[in-house]
């Protein structure tokens, strides 16, 4: 349904993408994933028609967004990253007003926004003014615009971003209630939002694709550049220069300073002897050594060895 094929763009000096390249298959959730700057934003703008390209195609359903954009758009709903809302409108005419801006026909229009309304809970504030609701409501508005003429693909950036936990909750359940009705391509920052909402996950660093597949196959995918759990009794803070000086070990953190904890990553292809270095040391420091354990790999341990 989403087809994206050697996308380049540059911003003046700033090569904001270089050949991005990546299918999302009909139904999918799939995790567009990135450090802010990695590329996310240009590349959603690129297969929404936003923005051109500098080279590269971006097909959604079939249709390439620049050679054919009516027909593209026709079955794309778009969340950009800062919401497309006006204020001064109230909800239930606003999203009539993005009914008609998408086509929806005269006959279907009044059961479409009611639809979608109750879709998305907006039933009993469809009187009340966009400006006077909470982001949560708010964010939820803007979704309901992307979906009320039922497109194919839904791309999403950001969906969360600024919410509260609640709202991220109820947000992300929206968001799984919308797959295999919808293709879902949505773009985060947020390691952990995208784990529990997608089925695929594709990473981007400097505008370019670094590593993509489920979560599953990414870890496994993913060598060597271990995490590992140290547990000490005393002076926690004073071991973690000592650990950062140490070769071949990278991003050493304070995890819990109560109970003496921090973790530790090796580089890829790191000796294991490095490992051996850090006991003795933590020993002969006098610092009480508790715990040393490799830590379970997790999209966060994958993401930062494919970005670092």
């Amino acid at each position: 349904m989403i087809e994206v094929s050697g996308l380049t763009k540059r911003f003046g000096s700033v090569q904001a993408l270089s050949d991005v390249s990546f299918k999302v298959e009909r139904g999918q959730i799939v995790g567009f994933l990135g450090a802010n700057g990695a590329g996310k934003t240009t590349t959603m703008d690129i297969m929404c028609g936003c923005i051109g390209a500098d080279s590269g195609s971006a097909k959604i359903a079939g249709y390439d967004i620049m050679e054919q954009p009516l027909e593209a758009k026709k079955r794309l709903g778009y969340l950009p990253d800062i919401a497309p809302l006006h204020t001064e409108m109230r909800v239930a005419d606003y999203i009539t007003f993005a009914a008609r801006l998408h086509k929806v026909p005269n006959s279907q229009l009044v059961k479409q926004v009611d639809e979608t309304l109750d879709r998305l809970s907006l039933g009993d504030v469809r009187h009340r003014l966009v400006g006077n609701l909470s982001k949560g409501y708010r964010q939820r508005v803007a979704l309901a615009q992307a979906i009320v003429h039922n497109p194919d693909v839904l791309v999403l950036d950001e969906p969360t971003e600024g919410l509260d936990p609640n709202q991220i909750l109820h947000i992300r359940e929206l968001i799984k209630s919308l797959a295999g009705q919808h293709t879902i391509i949505l773009s985060s920052h947020i390691l952990s939002e995208v784990q529990n909402t997608c089925d695929r996950i594709i990473i981007i660093h400097n505008g370019t694709v670094v590593q993509q597949g489920s979560v599953e196959e990414l870890a496994s995918q993913a060598q060597s550049g271990r995490v590992y759990r140290l547990r000490v009794a005393r002076n926690v803070d004073q071991l973690l220069p000592v650990l950062g000086a140490i070769g071949q070990i990278v991003a050493p953190r304070l995890v819990d300073k109560v109970s003496g904890e921090l973790e530790f990553g090796l580089v890829k292809g790191a000796d294991e002897h490095v490992v051996d270095e850090v006991s003795k040391l933590v020993v002969n420091g006098g610092y009480g050594l508790r715990e040393l354990a490799l830590r379970a790999h997790s999209l966060e341990d994958v993401f930062f060895q494919l970005t670092h």
